[in-house]
C-alpha cells in the first residue's frame, strides 16, 4: 500500500502545490496542471504497477538507500536551492509538496535554507513514461506556455530564472555523483533515453549556448 501510494502521490505532485494564493505565479502553473489527465495519468500508472515487474522493482528502488543519497545530493545543489527559494518566495509551496514525497519514499526532508538492484529489463518502465506522455495535450501545453511568457511577468520572471541557472554545475554534478551514474544507467537498461532528455532539456533553456 506505502508503494502504491508513492505512485499515485509522485504522478499527481504538482497537484498539491496548488494552494490558494494571491494572483501570481502559483496561478500560472494551476493553469497547466488543469491541462493535465490527472485520472487518467494515475490510471495507467496504477495499472503497471499492478501488473509490471519492472515497474514495481523500479518503484521499490526510489524507496532504497542509493535513491536516498541522490535525494540528497541533489537537493544539496545551490542551482537547485536557488530554484527551489525562487518558487517558494514566489508563494508556490514547492517545499510543503517535495516533503510530502519524502515522507512517502522514506528519504530525508527538504528543509528551505531561508525562512519560508540491478532489475531485468522487461521495457514497462519505458512503456510507462511513453503511455504517460501520450496523454498529454502537448499541443495546449505548448500553447499556454507561450502565452504564459507574452502575458505572465511572474512566470517570464521563473523561465529567466531557470535559463540563468548554471548548466556547467549541474553537469559536474551529474559527471562526479557516483549514485546518480549509476540511477541513469539503470533508466538507459530499461530503455529510456535520459541522453536525449537531457539535450531537449539544455536546449529549451539555452543551458551552454
Amino acid at each position: 500500500m506505502k508503494l502504491l501510494s508513492i505512485v499515485s502521490f509522485a504522478l499527481v505532485a504538482s497537484v498539491a502545490l496548488s494552494q490558494p494564493t494571491s494572483r501570481g505565479l502559483q496561478e500560472d502553473f494551476d493553469e497547466f496542471v488543469a491541462l493535465l489527465p490527472v485520472d487518467e495519468i494515475v490510471s495507467v500508472a496504477m495499472r503497471y504497477f499492478l501488473t509490471d515487474k519492472e515497474v514495481q522493482a523500479a518503484v521499490q528502488y526510489i524507496t532504497g538507500p542509493e535513491f536516498a543519497a541522490v535525494w540528497d545530493q541533489v537537493f544539496a545543489l545551490k542551482e537547485v536551492r536557488d530554484v527551489l527559494n525562487y518558487l517558494e518566495d514566489a508563494g508556490v509551496n514547492v517545499y510543503d509538496a517535495l516533503n510530502e514525497l519524502a515522507k512517502l519514499i522514506g528519504v530525508k526532508p527538504v528543509k528551505p535554507s531561508h525562512a519560508i538492484r540491478r532489475i531485468a529489463s522487461t521495457r514497462g518502465l519505458n512503456d510507462l513514461i511513453e503511455e504517460v506522455l501520450a496523454l498529454l495535450t502537448q499541443d495546449k501545453l505548448k500553447a499556454l506556455f507561450e502565452q504564459k511568457l507574452a502575458t505572465s511577468a511572474e512566470f517570464k520572471a521563473f523561465f529567466e530564472k531557470l535559463q540563468s541557472t548554471d548548466f556547467q554545475s549541474l553537469v559536474d554534478f551529474a559527471n562526479n555523483s557516483a549514485e546518480l551514474q549509476s540511477l541513469l544507467a539503470k533508466l538507459r537498461e530499461h530503455g529510456v533515453d535520459v541522453d536525449k532528455f537531457f539535450e531537449l532539456v539544455k536546449g529549451f533553456f539555452g543551458w551552454g549556448y
